[in-house]
């Protein structure tokens, strides 16, 4: 699934890999292309930390639902241009 949106919200941190250096993107997109203006959570997890400008214009790949009861629907995904080739919606 493609998640084109808006970026609310980004922040990047290191997490413990025991072995390679991975660090965790977690975004808040506007979805303009839902009539209600949804927004989502959304999780990137990658070999560096991705600093996206806020309010710019972001194209995701979900690959994985975190949560989607209560609250904000949350999402792991990848920036659209380094999607893998097989993509996995994984219920999205």
């Amino acid at each position: 699934m493609k998640l084109n949106g808006t970026v609310l919200r980004c922040s990047a941190r290191k997490v413990n890999s025991s072995t390679r250096e991975t660090y965790v993107t977690n975004l808040l997109v506007l979805d303009r292309e839902n009539n209600s203006g949804a927004n989502y959570t959304v999780e990137i997890w990658d070999d560096k930390g991705h600093e996206l400008p806020l309010m710019s214009e972001v194209t995701l790949t979900v690959i994985g639902v975190v949560n989607k009861t209560g609250g904000v629907p949350a999402f792991r995904a990848v920036i659209a241009s380094s999607a893998p080739a097989q993509e996995s919606a994984a219920g999205a």
